[in-house]
């Protein structure tokens, strides 16, 4: 049985210096997999993990990653090493960053960019393949945004006071909740599941999507659901 003196021990928060010498046992661990190019950048064909590691820098440039590129969880306040390419899913969230300069240009199943400070999509992905989530950030606009994501597009709990910017198509879910929206100008033209727009402004849906999917949600806007929705003809909300 553990003696409360030894439980103590093993819960000692680590020193300055333990948690550099385990960034940096973690870094290489994970640069021993890799391939460095002649252009001193670093390739993988599998996943590279660098997740809280309380890493204010991406310790190295890398080209393509073929699996996943995960960097969450730091404090992260520029993209500048991230790969130009990722095969698999791509994360940056809960780190301290503004913008997506140096994000890849393409991310081959999921890009998580939530909890940040980001003010603004520039530098983001051209294509997500997967779902795309800028949520919990500080966007008042979707200009910069993917213009492509086949999966859903999610970006509650944000400052945005327009959707211009946003992907013309979204495969999947579309939830623009909880921001500061007065209509939906610039929303998607075709969602392909559920499109929430509740907890904002709304006093029109004045330019809703033509098509959705699934289910359409526009509940506590400044007037009632049953009003907003005879702002628009829309044949899903009949």
């Amino acid at each position: 049985m553990i003696s409360k003196a030894q439980l103590q021990q093993i819960l000692k928060p680590l020193s300055d210096d333990q948690r550099k010498a385990r960034a940096q046992k973690k870094i290489q661990e994970q640069l021993k997999d890799c391939t460095k190019n002649s252009d001193g950048t670093y390739s993988s064909s599998g996943n590279v993990d660098l997740s809280d590691l309380e890493l204010d820098r991406l310790p190295v440039k890398f080209k393509e990653v073929g699996g996943n590129f995960f960097c969450y969880g730091n404090k992260l306040t520029t993209l500048e090493g991230a790969p130009e390419k990722v095969g698999g899913s791509f994360s940056c969230s809960a780190n301290k960053l503004t913008s997506l300069k140096g994000a890849p240009e393409e991310v081959g199943e999921n890009c998580f960019c939530n909890n940040n400070q980001l003010t603004s999509l520039e530098g983001a992905p051209k294509i997500v393949r997967g779902n795309f989530t800028c949520a919990y950030n500080k966007l008042t606009t979707l200009e910069g945004a993917p213009e492509e994501v086949n999966g859903y597009f999610f970006c509650y709990r944000n400052q945005l006071t327009t959707l211009e910017g946003a992907p013309e198509e979204v495969g999947e879910n579309f939830s623009c909740q909880d921001n500061q929206l007065t209509s939906l100008k610039g929303a998607p033209k075709i969602v392909g599941g559920d499109f929430n727009c509740s907890l904002n402004n709304l006093t029109t849906l004045e330019g809703a999507p033509e098509e959705v999917g699934r289910d359409f949600y526009c509940y506590n806007n400044s007037v009632s659901e049953e009003e907003l929705k005879k702002t628009v003809k829309r044949e899903y909300l009949k």
